[in-house]
């Protein structure tokens, strides 16, 4: 019987590994500095949450273990920026049937406006879009404006408004949307 399960758990472990969601690591340059662009790794919680309490005033939406569960998603793909082994930056994408969903963005302060955002949400366009994907949708909030001008640009719209959705702060949230097909 040992046997017999060994032989189907081994089946339905490769089958799972089939669902993960594959990442080829790459490097980009911005201002003189190679930047290595990789899948998260758990190993790089503990910088996510550093890096989440410098950008929220020590808040963390997102504690260790939410991290964890999310890494360990088949259905999810995190990819970090670091420096020398510093964490820069993270996107975090759900898919979903036909649809894609950004769960995080986040890019240390010294790193933004230096085009590193851009860069990680056209990446994950262009993932959704070999995933066949028909929209990748986000949240922001409503006062975070400078955000929403860059989802806008890349041609997200607003399609509804979550009021009071973040709590700790009492904001109201925007859904953007970007239709990835003409259907």
């Amino acid at each position: 019987m040992w046997k017999k399960f060994n032989f189907f758990r081994s089946f339905l472990l490769s089958r799972e590994q089939e669902r993960k969601i594959r990442f080829a690591p790459t490097k980009i340059t911005i201002n003189d500095s190679v930047l290595d662009i990789r899948k998260a790794e758990p190993k790089d919680i503990a910088a996510l949450v550093v890096l989440e309490k410098s950008l929220y005033q020590g808040q963390t939406p997102w504690t260790m273990s939410v991290f964890q569960t999310e890494l360990t998603k088949v259905n999810a793909l995190y990819i970090v920026v670091a420096h020398s082994n510093i964490l820069l930056a993270v996107i975090g994408i759900r898919f979903n049937r036909s649809e894609a969903h950004i769960t995080i963005l986040m890019v240390d302060s010294a790193w933004q406006k230096l085009g590193l955002g851009t860069y990680l949400m056209n990446l994950a366009i262009d993932i959704a879009k070999n995933k066949k994907c028909k929209e990748l949708s986000l949240e922001v909030r409503a006062d975070n404006l400078a955000a929403q001008n860059l989802y806008q640009k890349l041609g997200f719209v607003v399609t509804f408004i979550w009021p009071n959705y973040y709590q700790d702060s009492h904001q109201n949230g925007l859904n953007m949307v970007l239709k990835l097909t003409d259907d």
